[in-house]
C-alpha cells in the first residue's frame, strides 16, 4: 500500500481526484506526517487520500493511534465494516448516502412513535419516512453540498460564513417544505392534505430549525470534511426528524378530531 501521495500510481491519483471532486473538495496536501490513514485495503484508495493530520481532525482519534505501525484502535470487525462503508461511499456516494438517510429516517420515526407511547407502530408512517430518506435524504444534500463547495472556492473570503448562510437561507427552507409535503403524500394522504400540513407547520418548524440546528450546521461546515458533511448532518437530523414526527402527529390528531366533530 502506498505510504505517501508520491508513491501512488497515476490510476489511484485519478481515482482520488475524482472522488474528492465528486464530494466538492480538493486533495489534501501531505502534511509531513509519516504515514497515510490505513482504514481500508490498497484497493480502497480513500485511505490514501487523507493524511494522518487530516484524519485526526476527521475522526477525532489521536494521531498516535492513527499513524503508528502498531495495533489499530478499532476492533477488526468494526474496522472492516467501516472500511467497507468508506469504499461504498467512494464508489457510490449518492446511493450510500441515500441508504444511510433511509435507515436513519426510519429509525427516527420508530423512536418518535415509541416515545409517544405507541403500542403498535404506524407502518404507513414508518414507510413514508424511509421512502423520503431514500429518495431525498441522500441525493438532495449531496448535490447541494457539492454545488456550494464549487460556488465558494477556497480563495473566497469568509467562505465558511457564506456556506453557512447558503445552507440556512436556501437549503433549509426548501428541504423543510419538501419534507412536509412528500411525507404526507407518502403516508397515502391527498395533495390538499399535504398542502395543509405545509401551511400549518412550515413556518414554526423552520423557525425551530434555525433556532436549534444553526450551531450544528456551522460546526459541520467548519470542522467536517466536505465528503462527510451530508452524513454528519443526517446523524444530527435524526433528532430533528424525531421532533418533526411528533409535531406532525399532533397536527394530524387535531385534524382527525375536527373531522370527527363535523
Amino acid at each position: 500500500m502506498p505510504t505517501t501521495m508520491d508513491d501512488m500510481t497515476s490510476t489511484q491519483s485519478d481515482q482520488i481526484s475524482q472522488f474528492l471532486e465528486c464530494h466538492g473538495t480538493t486533495p489534501v496536501p501531505h502534511s509531513g506526517t509519516s504515514e497515510i490513514l490505513k482504514l481500508v485495503r490498497a484497493s480502497k484508495v480513500i485511505g490514501s487520500a487523507l493524511s494522518c493530520e487530516s484524519a485526526t481532525k476527521t475522526f477525532g482519534v489521536s494521531q498516535a493511534h492513527l499513524c503508528s505501525t502498531g495495533n489499530m484502535a478499532l476492533s477488526k470487525p468494526l474496522y472492516s465494516l467501516f472500511g467497507t462503508y468508506l469504499e461504498q461511499l467512494f464508489n457510490h456516494p449518492v446511493r450510500t448516502k441515500s441508504i444511510t438517510a433511509c435507515v436513519l429516517a426510519t429509525s427516527a420515526n420508530v423512536t418518535s412513535q415509541r416515545l409517544a407511547g405507541a403500542k403498535t407502530l404506524n407502518q404507513q408512517s414508518v414507510f413514508a419516512y424511509g421512502l423520503f430518506g431514500l429518495i431525498f435524504g441522500g441525493s438532495v444534500p449531496h448535490y447541494f453540498y457539492t454545488t456550494v463547495e464549487r460556488l465558494f472556492s477556497q480563495d473566497v473570503r469568509f467562505r465558511r460564513f457564506f456556506l453557512f448562510l447558503s445552507e440556512r437561507l436556501v437549503y433549509a427552507p426548501i428541504y423543510q417544505a419538501l419534507s412536509l409535503f412528500f411525507l404526507t403524500l407518502f403516508e397515502g394522504k391527498s395533495p390538499s392534505t399535504a398542502l395543509k400540513n405545509v401551511e400549518k407547520l412550515y413556518w414554526p418548524l423552520l423557525k425551530a430549525n434555525w433556532q436549534y440546528l444553526s450551531v450544528f450546521v456551522y460546526l459541520n461546515f467548519a470542522y467536517v470534511p466536505p465528503m462527510f458533511r451530508s452524513i454528519s448532518m443526517a446523524i444530527i437530523s435524526f433528532i430533528w426528524v424525531v421532533y418533526i414526527a411528533q409535531r406532525r402527529r399532533r397536527f394530524q390528531e387535531k385534524l382527525a378530531a375536527k373531522e370527527a366533530a363535523k
